[in-house]
């Protein structure tokens, strides 16, 4: 009988601990993902591609943001909640590897079509007639990324309900993880997304072709670490500066992306739609680079503002206290 009510008692702990750690962020963002890979179980329509790869990368960011919050971070060896959180990285990582491709197509398709206005004021060839072979040569690469968009959706569609079915198993482990013991800070969306990216910003100092769209996955991460603030201002201000550089260079590499069909599926006959394409990749580049060094001044220096005024109040605060306790004792 007593051993029974030890159990209970353990149980009823566990329950407790449970809520306890419960992070209603991350619960959201869990139902959003499960949500998206339901429907992407029979049509994974482009809405539902883009929400499902975007929803893996705010997930990994709310888990950093948790690690870097409870101090898991800070050891050489791997705790139980990191343990917990790797686990769960590996499985968003494999939906966005599936989610990826077939996103990528919906983007260079639909930038494909914005392309015939540009092409008949940048090259001066009427699309429309015949002769010129520009809407046919549109036309066939589009068939073609068409096609390889269903080839890629075939993954998704096949695993999404599989994967779905593992979420809940993951939030779970990650809720009732044993957390390091310590001090705990109360969590600071701005300053998480801030340090984020001062520590991107200075992995990669020089940026080029070849870095810069996995220093827009960084952005991107820091991005979404600040919009966790939810209403806090100087949250959504940080959030709206990483989004316009996201943006800025999520364009270029759309554009990359489609220069490297467009050299996979066109030959000779589509060789000035190919060339007008490479030429807005490099124009895209080149606003990217420059939108880059603009936000990565005003960013750190938001952050290094940010931890001076957190170091004033600080001794502001200590300096109250120690003044109060004086005049207790007197």
């Amino acid at each position: 009988m007593a051993a029974e009510v030890r159990q209970g008692q353990a149980r009823a702990g566990t329950r407790k601990r449970r809520a306890r750690r419960d992070d209603p962020h991350l619960r959201k963002l869990t139902e959003a993902l499960k949500e998206n890979l339901g429907k992407s179980t029979n049509d994974p329509d482009v809405d539902a591609v883009h929400d499902t790869r975007t929803g893996t990368r705010r997930i990994e960011a709310a888990l950093e943001a948790m690690l870097r919050e409870s101090g898991s971070l800070a050891g050489d060896v791997e705790d139980e909640l990191s343990k917990a959180v790797r686990g769960w990285e590996r499985l968003l990582k494999t939906i966005r590897r599936a989610a990826a491709p077939v996103r990528d197509l919906d983007v260079q398709r639909k930038l494909l079509k914005t392309l015939v206005p540009v092409v008949e004021a940048e090259i001066n060839i009427p699309v429309n007639e015949p002769e010129s072979g520009m809407a046919d040569q549109i036309g066939k690469l589009d068939d073609a990324m068409k096609a390889e968009r269903e080839h890629n959706a075939a993954a998704l569609r096949k695993n999404a309900a599989k994967w779905a079915a593992k979420l809940d198993g993951q939030y779970e482990a990650v809720a009732t993880a044993k957390r390091p013991a310590g001090r705990r800070c109360r969590p600071d969306a701005a300053a998480t997304a801030l340090d984020a990216f001062a520590r991107l910003a200075d992995h990669m100092r020089q940026l080029d072709t070849g870095n810069l769209h996995d220093f827009r996955k960084g952005a991107k991460k820091a991005r979404y670490m600040a919009e966790a603030g939810g209403d806090d201002e100087r949250a959504g201000m940080v959030a709206k500066a990483l989004k316009r550089l996201q943006d800025e260079i999520g364009d270029w590499h759309d554009w990359l992306m489609l220069a490297e069909e467009a050299n996979k599926y066109l030959d000779v006959d589509g060789a000035k739609l190919t060339a007008e394409i490479e030429r807005m990749r490099d124009v895209h580049f080149e606003m990217a680079i420059k939108m880059e060094q603009k936000m990565r001044g005003r960013l750190i220096g938001e952050g290094l503002a940010g931890a001076l005024r957190r170091r004033v109040q600080r001794s502001a605060a200590g300096a109250q206290q120690k003044g109060q306790k004086s005049i207790e004792s007197a």
